[in-house]
């Protein structure tokens, strides 16, 4: 009697188990970290990026094609700060200066928070805005 009762609860537990529904997997990876802006200088292959990581640490990366990347960890007040700073040029940039006509030599790709926008060679008050800033991170990172 015992045999068949515990034959039972086994076939029924393996049963029980096959029939669970699967648990979706999480995709957010903890390790990963959230770039909040980024300038792609094209003609020049530089690249900057603000990245904060899970732990709330923030780090200035800057990656120029042919030499070593740079990281500096950067406080987190600081870099609030340069991301407000960027923000206010990159919509700056897309709202206040309009666009050149015509054809687009892109020189210059921003990227905040996700939304994108391309520089064109012939936007001279939209590169200035840019470069501006490209040259106070130079100065104060390097």
């Amino acid at each position: 009697m015992y045999s068949l009762i515990l034959t039972l609860f086994i076939s029924y537990s393996a049963l029980a188990q096959h029939s669970e529904q699967p648990q979706k997997e999480s995709v957010s990876d903890l390790r990963s970290a959230d770039v909040l802006f980024s300038v792609e200088e094209v003609g020049k292959e530089k690249t900057y990026w603000l990245e904060r990581t899970s732990n709330l640490d923030h780090f200035l990366r800057i990656k120029d094609e042919g030499k070593e990347e740079v990281i500096k960890k950067v406080d987190g007040r600081v870099a609030k700060k340069i991301d407000m700073d960027f923000a206010s040029r990159f919509l700056r940039c897309q709202y206040e200066y309009p666009d050149s006509p015509g054809e687009c030599k892109v020189t210059l790709r921003l990227m905040l928070k996700g939304e994108k926008q391309e520089i064109c060679l012939k936007d001279e008050k939209k590169s200035r805005e840019i470069q501006g800033f490209i040259e106070d991170l130079n100065k104060r990172y390097k």
